[in-house]
């Protein structure tokens, strides 16, 4: 009987084997699926402008002012100036915004001159006159800050005085420009004592302003 369980032991210990040899059937892994097709994908939908923050949205923007030029050209032939050269600088070439200097010889602005400097830019004009405790810097343009949804256009103001490190300065609105004069002194002790410039002295000066030139 020991003899033939060896035989029978012996066959089912190499079916055994047999089986644990035999390669595993693997199946295949699908990967999952990262995105859908891209003819089926939705596009981004852009913020719409109600989405925004309505505190970024209503931003004071830079507008181009309108210029009352009737106005201008009335107040330039009623004026009191036999200043024929003046008002042929300040005209020429269409100026930008009607423009305002002190009543003295002007020429176009240059290093070394003595007289009025004048010179037109895209948005307005700049003008310098020379003095022995201050100069006088004017600047006048077409250019607004306006919240969005204005007309654009500048009513006139009167005329508004602040002091500054180098002197003072006036600022005021007229024919739907803005204008800016600018006093600057010639020494710092005088700014510091206030013997450069005051208001009253600073308002009068820029009152005197003549309209040199217009469309």
């Amino acid at each position: 009987m020991r003899a033939l369980w060896l035989p029978v032991m012996g066959v089912l210990m190499l079916g055994a084997c047999e089986q644990q040899i035999e390669p595993a059937t693997v199946e295949a892994e699908t990967p999952p699926t990262l995105i859908e097709d891209v003819d089926t994908a939705q596009p981004m939908t852009p913020a719409t402008p109600e989405a925004a923050d309505p505190v970024l949205t209503n931003v004071a923007q830079t507008k181009t002012a309108t210029i009352d030029w009737n106005a201008a050209r009335a107040d330039f032939a009623a004026r009191d100036t036999d200043d024929d050269m003046m008002a042929q600088v300040a005209s020429g070439g269409s100026p930008v915004v009607p423009v305002l200097l002190p009543e003295e010889p002007v020429g176009v602005a240059s290093v070394g001159e003595d007289a009025l400097q004048f010179r037109p830019l895209a948005d307005g004009y700049f003008a310098v006159q020379k003095g022995d405790v201050y100069d006088i810097i004017i600047n006048g343009t077409d250019r607004l800050v306006a919240r969005p949804g204005g007309e654009g256009v500048a009513a006139d103001t009167p005329l508004v005085f602040e002091e500054t490190m180098t002197g003072a300065l006036v600022s005021f609105s007229r024919y739907g420009a803005s204008y800016l004069v600018e006093f600057m002194c010639k020494e710092r002790q005088a700014v510091i004592d206030g013997s450069c410039i005051d208001e009253a002295v600073a308002l009068t000066e820029v009152e005197k302003l003549l309209i040199a030139g217009t469309r």
